[in-house]
Order: C-alpha cells, then sequence, then structure tokens
C-alpha cells in the first residue's frame, strides 16, 4: 500500500490535484474562513485562523492523503479533498472521503470531478474494499455528489460541527470496490 507521503499529482480534465503547501494558506483561511463553507464540515473551527491554516498544513496533510483543488493551468487553491485513514486503515480497510470547496466555486461540478480522481486513487493505488463517506442531512448538494459517485446510503446519525460546537444530523454512505 502507498505511504501517505507517496501522494502523487492527480490531472482530470479540468483539475489539477496537489499536496497543499505553504503558499496555500491564505486561499484556505479565505476559503474555509466562510462561514457558509465551515458549516458544512466536521472538522473546521470558525473563525478560522492562520494558526488553524498552519495546523492543517503541519498536522493533517502529514498523516492523511490530502490534495489540494486548483483547476488546471492555476496553482491556486480553490478546495481540498482526501481520503482520511479510518478504522481498520491499518489493515487497509477503509477510508473516509472528504472535501471542501470555496463558495465561489460551488455549482460546476469540481467537487465530483477531484472525488472520482481521489476515489479511483483509493481504489487502484491503496486498494481499499471499500470508501466511506457522509454529509450532514441540511447539505444535500454534498450528498448529490456522493450519489453521482456511486455511493450508497448505510444509515442516519450525527456528525460533530466544530463551528457550530454540537453534533448534527447526517447521512452515513459507502462505496464498495471492485474486489
Amino acid at each position: 500500500m502507498a505511504e501517505v507521503f507517496d501522494r502523487p499529482i492527480i490531472e482530470t480534465g479540468r483539475l489539477r490535484l496537489r499536496r497543499p503547501n505553504d503558499r496555500d494558506v491564505s486561499a484556505i483561511i479565505t476559503a474555509v474562513g466562510d462561514a457558509e463553507v465551515a458549516r458544512r464540515l466536521s472538522r473546521i473551527p470558525h473563525p478560522y485562523t492562520p494558526a488553524d491554516a498552519r495546523f492543517f498544513l503541519d498536522h493533517v496533510v502529514p498523516g492523511e492523503w490530502v490534495w489540494a483543488i486548483t483547476r488546471g493551468g492555476e496553482d491556486t487553491m480553490i478546495g481540498a479533498v482526501g481520503l482520511t485513514p479510518g478504522e481498520g486503515m491499518a489493515d487497509g480497510e477503509s477510508a473516509e472521503l472528504g472535501y471542501w470547496l470555496a463558495r465561489a466555486s460551488w455549482g460546476e461540478g469540481i467537487v465530483t470531478e477531484a472525488a472520482r480522481a481521489v476515489v479511483a486513487y483509493g481504489f487502484d493505488t491503496l486498494r481499499l474494499p471499500y470508501i466511506r463517506s457522509g454529509y450532514f442531512a441540511d447539505n444535500p448538494a454534498s450528498g448529490a455528489v456522493l450519489r453521482k459517485l456511486g455511493f450508497v446510503e448505510t444509515g442516519r446519525g450525527t456528525r460533530p460541527c466544530l463551528m457550530l460546537g454540537r453534533d448534527v444530523a447526517s447521512v452515513e454512505m459507502r462505496l464498495a470496490g471492485l474486489a
């Protein structure tokens, strides 16, 4: 199985996915500092500070397969997509797909395109038998992305939302690989 530091650049029809780095701090703060973005995510505090961006780059990026989403031919980060090793990941069992996108780029199919490439990486390179994901029940656009990728609902529950400081109703999803 590929190690987290073995993260390749992934090119799609319109996008280039690369490892997030120091030059992305401002773009990260602007995107996830937007309350409309932050309230749809579990692990994003609000307000979002430069220290939070540093924590993401220094502690999250090294331990997860996470990519900066950029438009092809540009280097400005407009979002992130990644796989978080899950319970049992040490045995190659699963990972959780997560993503966010700056509000200015919503509605263009960017997350679907980026997530499709990362899901393929999870199955083809990491050899995961399945990938989990979920979304807040009041965020049907995220559910639509997951359904387009072939994820199916496995249950309902709650997920924490740091911005709101409480658990929020969620829909849990799963996508099986071709074993």
